[in-house]
């Protein structure tokens, strides 16, 4: 099943109206960037998840998605506890910026200021 399938079905979303399942993909990638930015999840790890990846963007979806506030909270406080996870994990290798960002210039590659 499709990560998107999966998340509707934890959602208990149904419809295949094209806004919605637009929200839900968007839902989506900002869990995996989530997930890069603060638990120093790689790309890669998002980009082919596994259960647990999984498991945290369905509860981050969740998470955004209810308006119900004890279940907001219960899928917040899962979500966390998912990221601290992943984030102690060496399996899921660390952040990898992406290709377009300029590094800082390299401290070998400034002038020499030393006569």
């Amino acid at each position: 099943m499709a990560l998107i399938d999966d998340v509707k079905v934890a959602l208990r979303v149904s419809t295949t109206d094209a806004g919605i399942t637009s929200q839900i993909s968007d839902l989506i990638e900002e869990a995996k960037l989530d997930l890069c930015h603060t638990a120093d999840i790689s790309r890669a790890s998002v980009t082919s998840p596994d259960a647990l990846v999984k498991g945290a963007i369905k509860c981050y979806c969740g998470y955004i998605w209810t308006e119900d506030s004890t279940e907001k909270e219960r899928l917040k406080a899962c979500y966390d506890d998912y990221k601290a996870k992943l984030a102690m994990s060496t399996q899921y290798g660390t952040y990898e910026p992406e290709e377009d960002v300029q590094d800082e210039e390299s401290l070998d590659d400034r002038p020499d200021n030393t006569d």
